[in-house]
């Protein structure tokens, strides 16, 4: 064929026409693993202002003229995978000794392109998290999946401790569960780290196995779908693992009682009540003062104090703060010598509270 130059000349006209194959719906995340890509080119062209048979591409070249001559030029999608793992918990979890059962709450989200499987672990952390600093660890920590999307933990209900077959986009409620020692005191911390770590899907209540590696070291093959990991860094694991992590933490909120006892003699035999001095016969005034300087209320407090040897307490001279307790009550308060237990002062208030409160006990003995 020969080609000239101005009018007359034969004029080229090249259109590129994309066929997709199969239409998917879009998806936050993208295409489904797997889901086939294909596509045809189409040329068509005049010569000499005939129009000519278009020619369809073949990854190989195609000069056949004619519709079904191309072949598609075709890839399938790989397996993206990523996830988010984040703390519901705004701030760290108030907790007091000795309670079993403390929860920190977290959500897991599937941000890949795949059903997935998720294996769970608590991990001690450590540092500063929503005002508390870690300084003990919790007991029989343990992790539980949120069964019917409550978000609040139930005993028996949220037992499974994968999660199992969570759709694309979709998120789940998961619980650090532990009991904090009873031994701990006001403003205790206890940091955790829920580390998610992605695994198989597509087996229904069955745990998939954990994917530890993916494809990023292996060149591209457009006919089989390859792994990559696209998590960013969680705070106990690192970016395209397929691991994610966040903190929570448990803080310790509980009476801090300090005890304090003074005694003095407010008078004797000889001298009265100017400059009295501890000889037999003298009277001497003790005093105890509870303070309370943690974070909780201090409930059903109970002060017990021996009359020492050498020493008769003095009927009448029981009291709390301003209130005789002679009678052994004292509205709510109670006290009593030698009743609730012999030979003591035992003097019961319902609460001392939090941030400061304090009561003073005050009683006299004479020395024998």
């Amino acid at each position: 064929m020969r080609w000239e130059g101005n009018a007359g000349t034969a004029l080229v006209l090249v259109a590129l026409l994309l066929v997709l194959g199969v239409p998917q719906a879009a998806r936050a995340d993208g295409t489904g693993a797997g889901t086939d890509v294909d596509n045809t080119a189409t040329v068509g062209y005049d010569i000499s202002g005939v129009p000519q048979t278009p020619i369809e591409s073949s990854p190989t070249g195609n000069s056949t003229p004619g519709v079904g001559n191309g072949t598609p030029t075709s890839f399938v999608v790989d397996q993206k995978i990523d996830l988010t793992v984040a703390p519901v918990d705004g701030a760290a979890v108030a907790v007091v000794p000795g309670a079993d059962d403390q929860v920190l709450t977290f959500t897991v989200t599937n941000d890949g392109n795949e059903v997935q499987d998720f294996s769970l672990a608590a991990a001690a952390a450590t540092g500063t998290w929503g005002g508390a600093t870690d300084n003990f660890d919790a007991n029989n920590v343990e992790v539980y999946v949120d069964a019917n999307g409550n978000g609040v933990y139930e005993p028996g209900t949220d037992t499974a401790t994968y999660i199992d077959e969570l759709a694309v986009d979709a998120s789940v409620t998961v619980f650090i569960v532990a009991d904090i020692p009873l031994g701990q005191t006001d403003g205790d911390g206890a940091l955790y780290d829920l580390v998610a770590q992605v695994a198989e899907g597509g087996a229904p209540a069955s745990q998939g196995a954990d994917i530890l590696s993916d494809d990023s070291g292996i060149a591209d093959d457009p006919a089989t779908v390859q792994i990559v990991f696209a998590d960013a860094a969680g705070t106990a694991d690192n970016a395209n693992d397929g691991q994610h992590s966040s903190t929570d933490a448990y803080i310790v909120v509980s009476a801090s009682l300090e005890v304090s006892k003074t005694s003095a003699v407010i008078s004797d035999p000889v001298n009265g009540a100017v400059n009295p001095k501890a000889i037999p016969g003298a009277t001497v005034r003790y005093t105890i003062t509870v303070t309370n300087n943690g974070g909780d209320d201090a409930d059903n407090v109970e002060m017990v104090d021996d009359i020492p040897a050498n020493t008769t307490f003095v009927a009448g001279t029981l009291y709390l703060g301003a209130v005789q307790l002679t009678d052994g009550t004292a509205g709510d308060d109670e006290g009593d010598y030698n009743l609730t237990n012999v030979g003591a002062v035992t003097v019961a208030v319902v609460t001392v509270a939090q941030g400061g409160g304090s009561i003073t006990v005050t009683f006299d003995v004479t020395i024998d």
